[in-house]
């Protein structure tokens, strides 16, 4: 603390040091003014003694300017590395907010918002990783929360810059009292054993912070050095399930794959992650097996010792799949022959997030929930409920997608014992409009009886899906919806990013 005192007031280039606001193995964090800019930047001061001589500031500053190029809205920028009087320095962008290790103090987040936040930081390491830049410093004091609720990574790839002959998690995790203090919970066993990392290091560390995010404690929670080492190198960590019931089948599978001991059964990327926490924003269940499907044919070696156990394990999920689907789909086709005057059948698949804004991937819930209600109302049509077309989408291994051939449009119609399909795709405009393109197709045949497109203001997504329900319920022959229809109607609830 006293040199933290001894360094505020001082100017480190053209900067003028505020205010200590915070301090961990990678140095003590500043406050600061830029005299040039005029804007508070955050530098931190490297520890004294880390960077041993020219060589390694120089290879430091060189490394310092690859995270500059990280210009993502998930990661904190890094605008430059100097020294001055002895002390090196980072200079970073000053990210308020809260810490998401203070948010975890109120305990675990609701699924939602670890999905949110699960795919924001996908998001950030999938661009970091793209630059070549791999964390390996990944906890929840490493992630903020800015004042818009946009999650932040910090102090990207310092740990692996700072020395490359010494794992720096391990030594800044491990106190005199042989007790935890940081990242060793977080670490990768392979990073553990001191073997080489790649992304898949960052993919097990995220995964620990999901399980956190998820359940309010950390997967490996031993505080006993010893303990937790041979936890995170041969223990399975407790199924998030039994922390925390209300965590979905999808999302426990997608964390404890994360978390798998083996780089090969894990994720393969980061970009990978994002993509099955996006699917499990979606509808329930939808992405409820996702997070087990093998590794694609470009990943890295295989364990070719594992495969026959991984081969036969994944027949056996995929043929619980395919009961547990036909079990809960079999109702719909049964009803599709009882009574004479039987009402039409209508199924909507999830809509298609064209849209380039990661904070409207939120749409993809709530537009087709809202649709199926509208089309509901009144019960003229009967309505295939969001988790059937789930699990058939699952069974058929169907992408999200605005087209489908007529043999799928057929083949989806025999599963869902539907009559009508409704697909189709959103876009986020400019001034907070939402542009919505519907097709009706007809099954069987996939004939397109009706398209249609409506645009509209996204905080009134009740009006534009109205004015596009109207428009099918009249194809449908479904008639208007009256006042007591309307009524019961709700209003959607966002999940604002």
């Amino acid at each position: 603390m006293a040199q933290g005192a001894s360094i505020v007031g001082r100017v480190l280039g053209h900067y003028l040091v505020l205010e200590q606001i915070g301090a961990g193995g990678m140095g003590m964090v500043f406050r600061a003014s830029d005299q040039q800019l005029e804007r508070d930047v955050a530098i931190k001061v490297l520890p004294a003694g880390l960077l041993e001589d020219e060589a390694a500031r120089k290879r430091f500053r060189r490394e310092a300017l690859t995270l500059a190029k990280l210009n993502h809205p998930n990661i904190g920028t890094v605008y430059e590395f100097g020294s001055q009087d002895g002390l090196d320095f980072l200079v970073m962008e000053l990210v308020g907010g809260i810490g998401v290790d203070a948010k975890l103090g109120a305990g675990p987040l609701q699924q939602k918002e670890v999905l949110r936040l699960g795919f924001q930081l996908a998001d950030g390491l999938a661009s970091a990783h793209d630059h070549g830049v791999i964390h390996r410093d990944l906890k929840p004091a490493n992630l903020r929360l800015t004042q818009d609720n946009r999650l932040k990574i910090l102090d990207f790839g310092l740990a692996q810059f700072a020395r490359k002959e010494v794992d720096l998690g391990v030594t800044a995790s491990v106190s005199e009292s042989n007790k935890v203090s940081g990242t060793l919970p977080y670490m990768s066993p392979e990073q553990l054993r001191g073997e080489v990392t790649d992304p898949r290091s960052d993919i097990f560390s995220a995964g620990a912070v999901l399980y956190e995010l998820a359940t309010g404690r950390r997967p490996f929670p031993s505080s006993h050095v010893p303990v937790l080492i041979d936890s995170i190198l041969n223990r399975e960590p407790e199924p998030p399930s039994v922390l925390n019931p209300k965590i979905s089948p999808g999302l426990e599978m997608a964390i404890l794959k994360c978390l798998d001991k083996e780089p090969e059964r894990r994720y393969q990327s980061a970009r990978e992650l994002r993509v099955d926490l996006e699917r499990l924003s979606m509808p329930v269940s939808q992405a409820t097996f996702a997070a087990i499907q093998p590794p694609p044919v470009a990943a890295p070696k295989k364990n070719t010792k594992l495969m026959p156990i991984l081969a036969g394990l994944i027949a056996v999920l995929v043929a619980m799949a395919g009961t547990y689907s036909f079990l809960r789909l079999r109702p719909a086709k049964q009803s599709t022959t009882s009574g004479v005057n039987r009402r039409r059948t209508i199924a909507v698949l999830n809509l298609k997030n064209s849209t380039a804004r990661p904070e409207a991937a939120w749409l993809a819930t709530a537009l087709p929930e809202m649709l199926m209600t509208e089309l509901g109302a009144g019960e003229k049509l009967r309505i295939i409920t969001g988790e059937q077309v789930a699990q058939m989408k699952l069974s058929f291994s169907l992408p999200d997608s605005d087209t489908l051939s007529p043999d799928a449009v057929s083949q989806i119609g025999r599963t869902l014992g539907a009559d009508l399909l409704v697909l189709g795709s959103y876009v986020a405009l400019a001034d907070g409009k939402l542009r919505l393109d519907l097709h009706l197709l007809n099954i069987p045949g996939g004939d397109t009886l009706l398209s249609v497109k409506q645009t509209g203001d996204e905080n009134d997504l009740f009006d534009l899906i109205s004015r596009a329900g109207a428009e099918l319920r009249a194809k449908c022959d479904a008639g208007q919806i009256n006042a007591g229809d309307q009524a019961a109607i709700p209003e959607p609830e966002r999940d604002r990013a």
